[in-house]
C-alpha cells in the first residue's frame, strides 16, 4: 500500500504527467471538477462526518516543514509566487488561474502550500521521501489524552483520575487555552485537548467535550466502586475503557455505516476486511508482523472522502426541533465560543444527530473550496486543491495505479471509466487531464459512484478497508483481543459491547431527553427517537470493574 511517484524518483513532488507536460494546477482541478450543489443525505446525520474527523485526529497528523526557529514559511507575497531564488525549498505553492471566480478579483495568483516534513525511512535506507506522523497511529484516544507523556500530564488533575475541565454554570467544558485564541472580549478562550486541532470548528470541540465528560464520569464511578484505587489506577483504567468505547463505536457503528451493514446488506465488505466485532468472547486476531501504521494513500487521499459530506452551515436545534443556531462554517474556524452559551452544548448535539450530512459525490460546499479558514478576510483557502497538492507532495501514484492495486482493471481510455463514474464527471476529468493515467488519486476516488453496499466507490473501499483492518489486527491492545495481560475479562468485554454513540451523547449532554439508538442514521420508523432511559440504548455496567486488581499501584 506504500508506493511513490516523485519527479526525481526521490524528493521532488509529482508535478508532471508521464509525457512530461505539467499537471493541471490543483486549484484548476478543484474549480473544474467540483460544484457547490446541495445534496443532503436521506440516511446519514452530521455525526457521520464528525466522527470521521475525530478518528482522523486520533490517527494522523502530518507536520509541515518550518523555517528557522520553527517559524512559518511563506511561498507567496502580494498574491504572487516569491522569486525562486528567495523561496524556501519546501515551498510547493498552488498556481491560481487568471480567471479564477474567487481569487481573480483580488489579484491573487498564488495559494500558500508548504510541503510535509520529511521523515527518516525505515532502517534509514536511501529511497523516496517519506512523511512522518507526529501522533500515535492506533485508535487509542490520543486526541483526548495526547501522544506524549508531557501532553497527557498537562491535561490531568492528578486527583481521582480526572481530566482538567472548566466549570461553567455547573457544567464541564474543556479547559481554556487563551494562548491559542480568545473571543473579541477576551473573556472566552479556545479549548485545550490532547490534539491541538480541537478548535478547528465547533462540532469537533463539542465531541472533545463529550469525551472529556465521559472520562470524568467513568473515573468518578470507578473511584466510588474502588475507594482504595490510586489516582493513577483510576486514570489508566478509565483511559483503557474510553479507548475500548472508541474502538467499539468505530467498528460496531461507524464502519457498518461506511459499508452499509446496519441491516446486514454489506456484510461481505465487513467480512472481507475482518472488521466485524465478535458477538461474545475474545478474538485472537493480533499479528505481531503486521504494520498498523497509517498509509499515505489513506491519510492523503482516501480518508479525506469525508470532505464531501461537510455542510456549509452548522445547525443547533432546540428541544422542540426548532433551529436555534445557524452558523456559517467559514466563520467558525478556531472560534468555538458558542459552546460557552447556556444550552448550546445540547443544541449542537441535537444538530449533529438531526442535520443531514451531504452525500458522497463531487459536490463540495464553497465554504471549504473558496472560504476555508477565511475568518474576516476577503477569501480563504481551497480544501480540495490542498488535498490534490498534498497527494502530489507525498508522491501518491495516480488513481489508475491504485485501481490495479485494489484488483480492478486499469482504465485504458476514458470510456473504460463509464462503469464507475457518471458521464458528466468523466467529461470534466477529460477536460483537466491529458489521459486517464494522470488523474490524481483523491479526485479519482471521489469521482467514483458509491458501490451498492458501501458509502464510497471501489478504490476508497479498498484503501480504507485495508487501513482499518490493520488498525485492528496490528494492535495488541485492541479491546477484543484476549490472551494478553492487558486484555479485559469476558464479563467486562460483554459490558463494553453495550457501548454506543447514542449512549455517549445521552450520558454527557446537559439535558438531552431523546435520541435515535443508531445515532449515525437519521431518525426513521426503524430508528425512532427514544428516551435516554430506554433499554434500546443500554448502559455499560461498571460494576464489572469492582474489586479488580489494577496493573498500576
Amino acid at each position: 500500500m506504500q508506493s511513490f511517484v516523485l519527479n526525481s524518483g526521490v524528493n521532488s513532488p509529482r508535478s508532471r504527467a508521464a509525457n512530461g507536460s505539467p499537471l493541471p494546477s490543483a486549484r484548476q482541478v478543484s474549480v473544474t471538477f467540483t460544484q457547490d450543489v446541495d445534496s443532503p443525505s436521506e440516511n446519514y446525520t452530521m455525526l457521520l462526518m464528525q466522527w470521521g474527523q475525530f478518528l482522523d485526529h486520533d490517527t494522523t497528523h502530518t507536520p509541515i516543514s518550518r523555517g528557522q526557529m520553527g517559524s512559518g514559511i511563506s511561498c507567496c507575497r502580494n498574491g504572487r509566487e516569491i522569486e525562486s531564488s528567495l523561496r524556501h525549498p519546501d515551498c510547493f505553492q498552488i498556481e491560481i488561474p487568471r480567471n479564477d471566480h474567487m481569487f481573480a478579483p483580488f489579484g491573487e495568483r498564488c495559494m500558500e502550500f508548504v510541503r510535509s516534513l520529511p521523515a527518516p525511512r525505515p532502517e534509514c535506507n536511501f529511497g523516496p521521501r517519506e512523511q512522518m506522523n507526529q501522533i500515535t497511529a492506533y485508535l487509542d484516544g490520543s486526541n483526548i489524552y495526547g501522544s506524549s507523556l508531557a501532553t497527557q500530564q498537562s491535561l490531568r488533575t492528578f486527583r481521582g483520575g480526572m481530566l482538567q475541565s472548566q466549570n461553567i454554570r455547573g457544567k464541564q467544558l474543556l479547559p481554556g487555552n487563551p494562548s491559542e485564541c480568545s473571543d473579541d472580549t477576551g473573556r472566552s478562550a479556545c479549548f485545550k485537548a490532547g490534539d491541538g486541532r480541537v478548535n478547528e470548528q465547533i462540532d469537533l470541540a463539542l465531541l472533545h467535550t463529550i469525551w472529556l465528560r465521559e472520562h470524568n464520569r467513568i473515573a468518578f464511578e470507578l473511584s466510588r466502586l474502588n475507594p482504595r484505587w490510586s489516582d493513577e489506577a483510576i486514570f489508566q483504567e478509565t483511559r483503557r475503557i474510553i479507548i475500548a468505547q472508541i474502538q467499539h463505536i468505530t467498528y460496531n457503528e461507524f464502519l457498518p455505516i461506511f459499508y452499509n451493514d446496519f441491516l446486514g446488506t454489506g456484510r461481505s465488505y465487513m467480512t472481507k476486511f475482518g472488521l466485524s466485532p465478535a458477538e461474545s468472547g475474545w478474538t485472537r486476531n493480533y499479528d505481531p508482523e503486521l504494520n498498523a501504521g497509517i498509509t499515505n494513500a489513506f491519510a492523503a487521499a482516501a480518508y479525506r472522502f469525508g470532505h464531501t459530506l461537510i455542510q456549509g452551515n452548522i445547525h443547533g436545534y432546540g428541544k422542540f426541533g426548532n433551529i436555534r443556531e445557524n452558523l456559517v462554517l467559514s466563520k467558525q474556524h478556531f472560534a468555538p465560543f458558542n459552546l460557552y452559551k447556556e444550552g448550546a452544548l445540547d443544541d449542537f448535539i441535537r444538530g449533529l444527530s438531526f442535520q443531514s450530512s451531504q452525500n458522497f459525490d463531487r459536490f463540495f460546499t464553497r465554504e471549504i473550496t473558496d472560504h476555508l479558514f477565511q475568518g474576516n478576510l476577503n477569501f480563504g483557502l481551497d480544501l480540495v486543491a490542498l488535498n490534490v497538492q498534498r497527494g502530489r507532495d507525498h508522491g501518491l501514484p495516480p488513481y489508475n495505479e491504485w485501481r490495479q492495486v485494489c484488483g480492478y482493471e486499469r482504465a485504458r481510455t476514458w470510456n473504460d471509466l463509464e462503469e464507475y463514474m457518471e458521464p458528466q464527471t468523466i467529461t470534466r476529468l477529460a477536460r483537466l487531464y491529458s489521459s486517464v493515467d494522470e488523474i490524481d488519486l483523491y479526485i479519482g476516488g471521489v469521482s467514483e459512484k458509491p458501490l451498492k453496499d458501501a458509502l464510497v466507490g471501489p478504490t476508497f473501499v479498498c484503501i480504507i478497508g485495508d487501513q482499518f483492518s490493520r488498525l485492528r489486527r496490528g494492535d495488541r491492545f485492541f479491546y477484543e483481543e484476549g490472551g494478553h495481560p492487558s486484555s479485559f475479562d469476558q464479563v467486562q468485554l460483554q459490558e463494553l459491547r453495550k457501548s454506543s454513540l447514542a449512549r455517549l451523547l445521552c450520558d454527557n449532554s446537559d439535558d438531552m431527553a431523546l435520541v435515535q439508538p443508531l445515532a449515525f442514521l437519521k431518525p426513521s420508523f426503524l430508528n425512532q427517537r427514544v428516551a435516554c432511559a430506554s433499554s434500546s440504548i443500554p448502559k455499560v455496567d461498571l460494576r464489572a470493574w469492582a474489586g479488580e486488581r489494577t496493573a498500576v499501584p
